[in-house]
């Protein structure tokens, strides 16, 4: 069966976790984040590779055995949160994990709606009614880790060998992995109407707006976000670095105050000149544009592209974040480039069955799965499934996927970060502002104080 086939690996590296834990055969780990929880941790001695081995019955049977172990007769209940979305895809790849394991213990596991982009608040705030396994983008991760959220990765080495070197990187905290890669790219980057705009066109904003222009229609980004706007920025050379000792200030790269300015300046002289076909407003309403043909192009999530492919159909194009001219030089548009994650409760009554499902629907047949459904098509963070044909003849996933070569990683980022840069954004595309070099160099350094707090 594939189910068994998908479990195999799994079975053999959490076999030998519990041995290690269970069975006296080395050092339990304790995971220092978060802290003062402990979560068993084991390594094996070969690291798994994204190739799936055709694991033996024994081995299916001695990790059965073991969680029959954990469940110690119990039934084994556990609470999954994905968004709303995703709940068939979820539900299906959780049956076929239950059905895995209905020889070895009684699972009941429930899937429900829960957003990643609220995760943190909700898992804090009680860690005891929250699922055992979730799903979240990758900027909730600080907070998750900072409020004790997170248990640690049970097999580190052989989910580094599956993913993507970025996406395991931005789930470390020091030398610990505390989440699953789930999506290889939770990001935003261009879709356009092929009827208004050429492949040649769609290279460089400029190329862009005069596309729109021709056409009478609108190019749309929610430029007032700072999510968006931190754009303007970072094409400039500007990026976070992290946080300061106190754990709380945006840390900054060393960037040239000049060319960060330079850069804004250009965004906001080209959202002057093309005021008539330029429109501030959010993902949703590029949607709709494209709907009722207002819209050539737009700046989309990746979470977008079910519906962007269903309001354009064959028409639908799709590419990174184009170039824009900066003191007479082409330069790619830098933007924000997050992930998204599957955690462990470290409170969970169950943490190895909790654990072991985690893996599962991060391994490479999940995500492929959920890389061809044609509501989700998520973007794959597993090696394997990123170089699938499906896959790489999607132009949608490749454009969001190729999009992180030009992108400042979403991780480590301040709270105070948001407002400022959305405030910069919305100074920015008012066309009657006078974009002296002096007036958006000062605009631009309070951006930058009020991100720091200072």
């Amino acid at each position: 069966m594939k189910a068994k086939r998908i479990l195999a690996m799994l079975f053999a590296v959490l076999m030998l976790a519990g041995c290690l834990t269970a069975c006296g055969g080395g050092e339990t780990t304790t995971t220092d984040a978060p802290a003062g929880n402990d979560t068993p941790a084991g390594t094996t001695s070969t690291p798994a590779t994204s190739t799936f081995v055709p694991w033996s019955e024994e081995d299916i049977a001695d990790l059965g055995a073991h969680i029959k172990e954990e469940a110690a007769g119990n039934k084994v209940t556990l609470k999954v949160w994905q968004p709303d979305t995703a709940q068939d895809v979820f539900k299906s790849q959780v049956a076929d994990f239950i059905e895995i394991f209905k020889d070895y213990a009684d699972i009941e596991i429930e899937v429900a709606i829960q957003g990643e982009n609220d995760v943190a608040g909700n898992v804090i705030s009680d860690k005891d009614a929250a699922a055992d396994v979730y799903g979240f983008a990758s900027d909730q991760a600080q907070r998750l880790i900072k409020g004790n959220a997170l248990a640690e990765v049970f097999f580190p080495n052989e989910v580094k060998a599956m993913n993507t070197a970025d996406s395991v990187a931005a789930a470390m905290n020091g030398d610990k992995l505390i989440a699953y890669p789930e999506v290889g790219s939770n990001s935003y980057f261009i879709c356009y109407d092929k009827r208004d705009i050429t492949d040649e066109q769609v290279k460089s904003l400029e190329g862009i707006f005069e596309a729109c222009k021709a056409a009478n229609k609108n190019f749309i980004m929610d430029a007032g976000n700072g999510y968006f706007s931190c754009m303007f920025l970072f094409t400039g050379g500007l990026a976070t670095d992290g946080f300061e000792d106190d754990g709380e200030t945006q840390k900054f790269n060393e960037y040239d105050i000049d060319k960060v300015t330079a850069s804004a300046t250009a965004f906001a002289n080209l959202f002057k000149t093309y005021k008539a076909n330029f429109e501030a407003n959010g993902t949703g309403q590029v949607i709709s544009g494209f709907r009722n043909g207002t819209t050539s192009a737009g700046v989309i999530g990746s979470w977008d592209i079910g519906a962007a492919k269903k309001a354009l159909g064959e028409n639908a194009g799709f590419a990174t974040l184009p170039t824009i001219n900066i003191d007479g030089v082409d330069t790619p548009i830098v933007n924000m480039f997050g992930y998204k994650y599957i955690g462990v409760n470290p409170n969970s009554k169950f943490p190895y069955t909790a654990q072991a499902l985690a893996y599962y629907l991060t391994n490479e047949e999940c995500q492929r799965e959920r890389a061809v459904d044609p509501v989700l098509e998520w973007a794959p963070s597993n090696i394997n499934v990123a170089a699938d044909a499906e896959v790489a003849s999607n132009a949608a996933l490749v454009a969001s996927l190729a999009q992180a070569a030009n992108s400042v990683p979403q991780v480590n980022i301040a709270q105070t970060f948001w407002d400022p840069t959305a405030a910069l954004g919305k100074y920015l595309i008012e066309s009657s502002n006078d974009f002296s070099a002096a007036n958006v160099k000062a605009e631009v350094e309070k951006c930058i104080n009020n991100v720091r707090d200072m």
